[in-house]
């Protein structure tokens, strides 16, 4: 199990809140007819007879290895129209995780066509920016200069930046 999220007391009462504000969002027909069951097994999840999908998914996501739980947040986060951005714990890793995110995504594009890889590369890359974003804005907020360790500095000019597919790039 996963320590990074709450108690399972917790996780069931914020599950059944959500589920049930989106019931509460569009009517419990519609929200049924939605998701082809009847408004009897919605009541069912809402009153806490039947399994709520919310937590269940929040439990899968638990039980798996971060790197799939945050692919599968992805897809859920892109058909709601949105990305995933997974909140580093420190300025040093969001620094080290944007620039190999970027270079990962800026090497899928070098060859001039944009894949499904590519794409996801380069959505991963946002992300990781994203989360670097935020990051050194919470330093500042606590009024500390957002400086990560020397060794992410970039190179002197003239020395390779990093190695794509075997060649140094600049």
């Amino acid at each position: 199990m996963n320590d990074r999220l709450p108690p399972a007391s917790d996780l069931n009462t914020r599950a059944i809140a959500h589920f049930r504000a989106m019931v509460e969002s569009v009517g419990v027909k519609r929200f049924a007819a939605a998701l082809g069951l009847s408004t009897r097994q919605v009541n069912r999840i809402l009153s806490g007879v039947q399994p709520n999908p919310v937590e269940r998914l929040v439990k899968s996501l638990q039980s798996c290895s971060p790197e799939v739980g945050d692919r599968a947040l992805d897809f859920v986060c892109q058909e709601a129209g949105g990305f995933f951005v997974r909140q580093e714990a420190s300025i040093d890793s969001a620094a080290a995780n944007a620039v190999r995110e970027c270079a990962e995504a800026i090497a899928g594009i070098s060859d001039g066509e944009i894949s499904e890889l590519d794409e996801r590369e380069i959505r991963e890359a946002i992300g990781a920016l994203v989360s670097l974003l935020k990051v050194t804005s919470e330093a500042r907020a606590r009024g500390e200069a957002p400086r990560f360790s020397s060794t992410m500095a970039a190179p002197a000019p003239g020395r390779p930046m990093a190695a794509v597919n075997g060649k140094a790039q600049r």
